[in-house]
């Protein structure tokens, strides 16, 4: 039978899990970030460059979004954890 220590450790995993793609997502998202910027200098009056751009930007909405998800996620792990070990 699983005790619960073993839930809480196996949720800290998963934590910890999340936290290192947080981190990544985070960092994927500033790479395009920056990408988005180099290259809407190279297009501009392109209308597809500038299309490419904007789905570049949405990538990396979309990645913030996911990182601010996963912080979420953490913290509902943090007080699941807590509430469990009470």
């Amino acid at each position: 039978m699983t005790s619960i220590q073993d839930i809480a450790n196996a949720a800290f995993r998963i934590r910890d899990s999340a936290d290192g793609v947080q981190l990544r997502t985070l960092m994927c998202a500033d790479s395009l970030q920056k990408q988005a910027t180099q290259l809407r200098g190279l297009v501009r009056g392109s209308r597809t460059g500038e299309d490419a751009v904007q789905q570049v930007t949405t990538a990396e909405r979309a990645l913030r979004e996911c990182s601010a998800q996963l912080l979420t996620l953490q913290s509902n792990i943090d007080r699941f954890v807590r509430d469990l070990t009470k």
